[in-house]
């Protein structure tokens, strides 16, 4: 059973973590660029995450070794590649 986030007065909730994107279009805002990803088990979370931008995704995926046990430090994940939406 996965438990929801709870909210702290600090702005960081439990079971996420803070994760920066790196990377990809000059004109992706800052504030799309700093996220909370969920953490799916004790230290695990996604290895890629898919941005929705202009008309399409841009598509960011986890540093090595970027999970930090002590969760202080940002999750890099560096931008790949990006995608069109089908029509």
């Amino acid at each position: 059973m996965t438990a929801s986030p709870t909210s702290h007065s600090s702005g960081r909730t439990e079971n996420t973590i803070e994760a920066v994107l790196v990377g990809g279009p000059a004109d992706i805002p800052a504030e799309a660029r700093n996220v909370r990803l969920p953490i799916i088990d004790e230290n695990r979370l996604d290895d890629k995450i898919k941005l929705r931008h202009r008309n399409g995704y841009e598509h960011f995926e986890r540093a090595p070794g970027a999970v930090r046990p002590d969760r202080t430090s940002p999750v890099v994940f560096h931008w790949t590649t990006c995608t069109k939406i089908a029509e």
